[in-house]
């Protein structure tokens, strides 16, 4: 057996019990010591079952100084992340950093330049790149199944709902595109495949209770010329397809927890034609070609939460790459940054500290 990193979690809210309940899946490398929350119910009668042997802490300071500790995850409200992480990584310990992961590209980077001086002890959890449909997605679109790939969509309704919790409120970096946004805006990224050329945005609020927006578009245009379409409501009583992705071949879309694609047949070669100038038949189309096509649905693969932690351990003990990089990190919080400059919004200038 390897090493077993002792790891402490701040910020026992609904996140943090994620933190702690996949991280109690994977006992050969990770054992549960610590946990700090400022509310001191979520350390007595409110206390996750996880932490029911471990040492209960009121302040993440006091929890650094628990005896052996190797890792802190932090799980707490949007505006501690970066300033956590600057205090847990030079006590030696190793930060895991929930999105959003910065408020903005220069806290980003203050956080970067302190995880610079001390390698493999910073790691962002961008979950949502493992998502089995996601990864599946990748996978078809590496394989030339649907052609050149054009035009990206991807979209999450989180049901309508009247929020009325701290993750509404501007002053704690709240709202749907700070919330969401990293999960889909990470995904987007990897889809693009190339650097983003140009953001498009248009963030509102419909009916969140707080002054944070329930509602956004964003649309990404990358150097290669592909086109991410990025939307996310609180605000739709319907739900709508999670995924399409549109080649020069043939179409993906991933739509009530089913993957298929209709593709042209991959034997089939485009003939060379040229458009015809006189008026055409009735029948709409093109006629002096006959396109075969196939109708295919994907199995998902069997992926749990925990691979994010397996690939954390592996950096941190093992020295081999995570597939999240920081630099990969940083331009998320730099494309939300955009979006919201486009809508002349400065997030940053709410936030209570």
């Amino acid at each position: 057996m390897g090493k077993i990193l002792n790891v402490g979690v701040v910020g026992l809210g609904r996140i943090g019990r994620n933190h702690l309940s996949e991280l109690a899946a994977i006992p050969d490398k990770f054992k549960i010591v610590a946990g700090a929350d400022h509310d001191p119910k979520r350390l007595n009668e409110l206390c996750p079952k996880e932490l029911e042997n471990a040492a209960k802490y009121a302040s993440l300071e006091a929890m650094l100084k628990h005896p052996g500790l190797d890792m802190v995850t932090v799980a707490t409200r949007h505006p501690d992340h970066v300033p956590m992480a600057i205090r847990i990584i030079p006590a030696g310990k190793i930060a895991v950093v929930e999105k959003p992961t910065a408020t903005s590209v220069a806290e980003f980077d203050s956080m970067l330049k302190v995880a610079k001086k001390y390698p493999h002890r910073l790691f962002l959890r961008h979950n949502r790149r493992f998502e089995p449909a996601f990864v599946k997605v990748r996978e078809l679109i590496g394989s030339g199944l649907i052609g050149d790939v054009q035009y990206i969509k991807l979209y999450r309704s989180v049901g309508y709902c009247r929020r009325n919790d701290w993750m509404t409120m501007p002053e704690f970096y709240g709202g749907l595109l700070t919330n969401w946004g990293p999960h889909l805006i990470d995904q987007a990224l990897q889809l693009l495949e190339s650097p983003v050329k140009s953001v498009w945005a248009d963030i509102r609020r419909v009916i969140s209770i707080g002054a944070g927006d329930d509602l956004y578009k964003i649309i990404l245009k990358a150097e290669n010329g592909r086109l991410a379409d990025i939307e996310v409501s609180g605000a739709n009583a319907l739900p709508g397809r999670e995924m399409e992705i549109i080649g020069s071949r043939g179409t993906i879309i991933y739509e009530n927890g089913k993957l298929s694609a209709r593709y042209v047949e991959p034997g089939i070669k485009f003939k060379k034609l040229k458009p015809h100038p006189e008026n055409p038949p009735l029948q709409y189309g093109n006629f002096d070609e006959q396109l075969y096509f196939v109708n295919s649905e994907f199995e998902l693969p069997k992926i749990f939460w925990t691979v994010l932690w397996k690939h954390l351990y592996d950096e941190a003990v093992n020295g081999i790459p995570s597939p999240i990089k920081l630099e990969e990190g940083r331009e998320v919080v730099r494309v939300t940054e955009e979006a919201f400059k486009f809508c002349g919004l400065d997030p940053a200038s709410f936030i209570r500290r």
